[in-house]
């Protein structure tokens, strides 16, 4: 496997390993508009050629945001997702960021403990935030 930077022809497998992820999947156009985003750098994971997870976040001044997350079912706990949450990271320190923040549904606990595993903790919770679902908002700092 390897992860590598997305690029305009990845758009469409990108947007498949959402449908496959999410309830609420984007449409392809919203990938498009993200790779159109300067301060938008989105990353897949592939093994021969195939799409297994992408990742996303936002740099904006201090502040990296995680956007977007996911990995086909077939290749969730083989380590994915934790190999896109590394690469997005380092991207967040090169672009001088100073910390990260994401929202994560209640209810997902694997993904909260991986998030802690990169040193996120939560900060705070928004009421209802996922169609009645409470969202947590989580943080890591790199500096200080």
């Amino acid at each position: 496997m390897i992860v590598r930077e997305m690029t305009y022809n990845d758009i469409a497998s990108v947007a498949d390993v959402d449908k496959k992820a999410f309830p609420d999947a984007w449409k392809t156009e919203s990938f498009v508009d993200e790779f159109n985003k300067d301060y938008s750098h989105y990353f897949v994971a592939e093994t021969d050629g195939e799409i297994l997870g992408y990742a996303g976040i936002w740099c904006i001044y201090e502040t990296a945001e995680l956007i977007r997350i996911a990995t086909t079912p077939e290749f969730r706990k083989k380590g994915v997702a934790k190999e896109l949450m590394q690469a997005i990271l380092d991207c967040a320190k090169t672009c001088e960021c100073e910390r990260m923040m994401l929202e994560v549904r209640r209810s997902n606990t694997p993904a909260q403990e991986l998030y802690k595993k990169f040193g996120f903790g939560e900060i705070s919770v928004r009421k209802g935030y996922y169609s009645g679902e409470d969202a947590v908002i989580m943080e890591a700092k790199f500096t200080g």
